[in-house]
């Protein structure tokens, strides 16, 4: 329904408005993936790897409240783009290489509505909403796509990363030296997507945050040259597993701590880049998608202090 994606565009509109005269705001929305609370220095005082991220709360409006739509990467995703819960927009589980299917065709989206409203509307990174036919971005309301349609770990690459446990890279030779295992793709080469054409494969996990930066300065550039307002969706690789932290990790940071700041200084990039092209008129919100995978252990995202009788139930 075009109804529940108003909604939140309304708020958004009016959490800008007293600021914005005569011309349409732009809105960028970053989206982390697996992102912890304490990941945050805003949040909790020990972690020291995110400055930018900790400048935005100190300059804006914190959320501290703020409840995910599920737990999961592609319900989450697709409450967000639509406004509904999955069990209204029909999305209750992640999506896989082999799906077919993706964010049903009948739900409207946040880029849909603004597309209409005359907005350039870009999409960069992980997609994971359906990546076959008419449910790609570029069929959702999206102009432009740079990123990957599902998950960093679902595909494998020649540099596979930090993982627990940790995957083999892509096999080079028969089928005969490849390893069977279940937490770990070996069929399909990790694609990296410029709208519908596979421009790398498999893709260079260490090179992606800055050309994810670059894509998203880009795409400003291009909207603010012609005067249009933009919606940019930008949903980070970070800080999902595999980790491919900047070599060499800071001493005492360790990979996560590594990774965090490399996050930290991307949306650093694209603030700035909001920041002297979007004419003082932007909007930036930055947002995690569902919390931080607890199995992988030092590589998982910081709960904080919230270490309750549920967490340690669950293991």
């Amino acid at each position: 329904s075009p109804w529940a994606v108003l909604v939140p565009t309304l708020v958004l509109v009016g959490l800008w408005a007293p600021c914005v005269v005569s011309r349409q705001p732009n809105f960028i929305v970053i989206l982390a993936d697996d992102v912890g609370w304490g990941d945050l220095g805003a949040n909790w005082a020990e972690t020291k790897e995110t400055p930018h991220l900790d400048q935005l709360a100190a300059e804006g409006t914190r959320f501290v409240d703020f409840h995910s739509a599920a737990s999961t990467c592609s319900p989450s995703r697709a409450s967000l783009l639509t406004g509904r819960l999955g069990l209204r927009n029909g999305v209750t589980h992640n999506f896989a290489i082999s799906s077919l299917g993706g964010l049903p065709r009948n739900e409207t989206t946040l880029a849909e509505v603004l597309r209409e409203a005359g907005y350039s509307t870009g999409a960069i990174g992980k997609w994971h909403l359906g990546h076959h036919g008419h449910h790609h971005p570029n069929s959702r309301g999206f102009d432009y796509y740079f990123g990957i349609p599902y998950s960093h770990d679902m595909g494998c690459t020649d540099t596979p990363g930090y993982n627990l446990p940790p995957c083999p890279p892509c096999p080079r030779h028969s089928t005969t030296a490849r390893v069977a295992r279940k937490d770990c793709y070996t069929e399909v080469a990790l694609p990296l997507l410029e709208n519908t054409t596979i421009i790398q494969q498999p893709v260079e996990l260490g090179s992606l945050a800055r050309r994810y930066a670059e894509e998203a300065e880009r795409f400003i550039q291009r909207a603010s040259a012609k005067g249009q307002p933009f919606f940019l969706y930008l949903a980070l690789a970070h800080m999902h597993v595999p980790l491919v932290p900047p070599p060499p990790p800071a001493p005492g940071r360790g990979v996560y701590g590594a990774s965090l700041g490399e996050m930290d200084t991307l949306v650093g990039r694209v603030k700035e880049a909001a920041d002297s092209l979007g004419r003082g008129s932007t909007l930036l919100w930055f947002t995690g998608d569902n919390g931080p995978w607890a199995q992988k252990c030092e590589l998982a995202g910081r709960l904080g202090p919230f270490v309750g009788a549920w967490q340690r139930q669950r293991g």
